[in-house]
């Protein structure tokens, strides 16, 4: 999981001239087996290979199973975790909307009602029924990882074909598991107050400060937090400036206390207990690691 600014998790595109991303990844690469809160402009694909595990999306919980396909909207509220310790090996395809934008009238037509509808979150194909979504996801990753000139073109037409099939799926709506969204004002709440404490996460926090950036009161503050990433706001601002210590933690002249002041923690001791609870190493020991 990359590091979140703003409001957007930063995604990394292989290619520099085509904003995709496709990785085959395992959920014990992350900590807990667990990825951080997140969202973002890419349309996400999640093809699930061997084992299982749990999706979350804007207060919706998916069971993913082998050969499941998950197709989460733009902007979703999102991240997958482990589901009875079982590890899962997928892929992971990131789709940024630019690219459908060649032809003007036709992002109009095609892509802007989708990516735009606060109420779908999601769609999810089971019992195989992604079939033809399965020969572009094995067929991006066959080129992505060519070395040719020029197979950008490929790759995008690819995405095309990815995107025509997924506009009919959702057109069509036959044996499709669409899920819809109720409650998009909480939603949009709730990124108000989480974009609050990216902003402002070096800064002394309380959760009356991250109540106000949403406009609601502190019970319903919490309750928001609880509802969407079942952590408590506290634990939230700690988690995320945990997160952002591990880049500064790279650097060698900075002190640990200094690290821990950085990313808003009032002492290195504080710092170095909470660092060792989530992650089970010393910040010490992180850095050694990663040198």
């Amino acid at each position: 999981m990359h590091i979140i600014e703003n409001n957007l998790e930063v995604v990394e595109y292989e290619n520099l001239l085509l904003p995709i991303s496709i990785k085959i990844r395992e959920l014990i690469q992350y900590k807990n087996k667990r990825a951080l809160c997140h969202w973002h402009d890419d349309i996400e694909i999640i093809k699930i290979l061997s084992g299982s595990m749990n999706f979350y999306i804007n207060g919706e919980i998916f069971h993913l199973i082998k050969d499941d396909i998950l197709i989460v909207n733009s902007k979703q509220i999102h991240y997958g975790y482990e589901y009875n310790h079982d590890d899962c090996k997928f892929i992971c395809l990131m789709v940024n909307p630019s690219v459908l934008k060649i032809n003007k009238a036709m992002y109009q037509e095609y892509v802007i009602p989708i990516i735009e509808n606060n109420g779908l979150l999601a769609w999810c194909l089971k019992n195989n029924e992604g079939k033809q979504l399965d020969r572009i996801l094995f067929a991006l990753i066959d080129w992505q990882e060519k070395s040719c000139r020029a197979k950008e073109w490929k790759l995008l037409s690819l995405v095309y074909d990815l995107w025509y099939q997924i506009y009919n799926l959702i057109d069509n709506d036959k044996n499709l598991n669409l899920i819809k969204d109720d409650t998009s004002d909480d939603v949009n709440i709730f990124k108000q107050m989480v974009i609050f404490i990216y902003q402002n996460y070096k800064k002394a926090i309380i959760l009356q400060d991250v109540a106000k950036s949403g406009n609601v009161g502190k019970s319903k503050c919490y309750e928001l937090f609880k509802r969407y990433v079942n952590k408590t706001p506290n634990d939230f601002v700690n988690l995320y400036r945990l997160e952002k210590s591990k880049i500064l933690l790279k650097n060698e002249d900075l002190s640990i206390t200094e690290v821990a002041l950085e990313c808003g923690f009032n002492s290195g001791s504080y710092y170095a207990e909470l660092f060792k609870k989530y992650n089970g190493c010393t910040p010490r020991n992180f850095r050694k690691y990663k040198k």
